[in-house]
């Protein structure tokens, strides 16, 4: 049994990642070749652990992951997630006290600068963080680099139908703040805004996919997977 079907086994129900979705994931890594992965946003660690399966599978690349400190009390949690399946070594889980951008922020000044050749964005959903988060991505990415939206389709009025449960940064949206599908706003407006190609959707229309251009200026990179980790865990320590 490959290491992707464990994941299935072990953790199919979990939230959220399916297995369809991850299958669409293992051809793009693929197709594109891609080694170094950023993912924004893990939750349980369940679509960390499918990214971590394929890589294991093809027997190259790691994955840097973040989400919020208050991760680490989910039941299960990603570390849990990760150790059951041995897929440990293939993720470093990042931990954010307030915000993924922050995280980040510390990726970007750091020299030499970690790059990676694809990012799945499924971190805050709205224009704001959805839009600055992507921003900081396209510095991480190198040029021809990917980037995978989560939740094109998402709305914080279809989210939240009870608004007393409501988070209070969602509670100051406007109406149509509330209507609007902020991630796909990101997708329509930025990414072509800053040369992206390639874009489509998949996924029924969920997922949103861009490519960063070819000629686009490379940041401060260093050498594809020589010294990721070490780079990675310097920086994340780093306060």
């Amino acid at each position: 049994m490959d290491n992707i079907e464990r994941v299935r086994e072990a953790f199919g129900d979990l939230e959220y990642m399916r297995h369809p979705d991850a299958m669409f994931i293992r051809d793009f890594i693929i197709r594109h070749d891609a080694r170094d992965i950023l993912e924004i946003g893990f939750f349980h660690g369940k679509s960390s652990a499918y990214f971590a399966a394929i890589l294991e599978d093809l027997g190259r690349g790691h994955l840097v992951t973040i989400d919020r400190e208050t991760a680490r009390q989910r039941e299960p949690n990603i570390e849990h997630v990760l150790s059951t399946l041995g897929l440990s070594h293939r993720v470093t889980p990042v931990y954010a006290e307030r915000s993924y951008t922050w995280e980040m922020g510390k990726m970007i000044r750091a020299k030499p600068r970690t790059q990676f050749d694809l990012c799945y964005f499924d971190g805050e959903h709205t224009w704001d963080g959805t839009g600055f988060g992507f921003m900081l991505v396209d510095m991480l990415l190198r040029p021809g680099g990917w980037i995978i939206f989560d939740d094109l389709k998402w709305t914080v009025e279809a989210s939240v139908k009870d608004p007393a449960k409501m988070p209070r940064s969602w509670r100051a949206c406007s109406e149509d703040e509330r209507a609007t599908a902020g991630v796909k706003m990101v997708f329509d407006l930025l990414a072509p805004h800053l040369g992206y190609t390639d874009m489509r959707t998949a996924r029924n229309g969920w997922w949103g996919i861009a490519r960063k251009p070819l000629n686009a200026a490379p940041g401060a990179a260093q050498p594809r997977a020589t010294g990721l980790l070490k780079g990675i865990r310097d920086v994340i320590t780093r306060r």
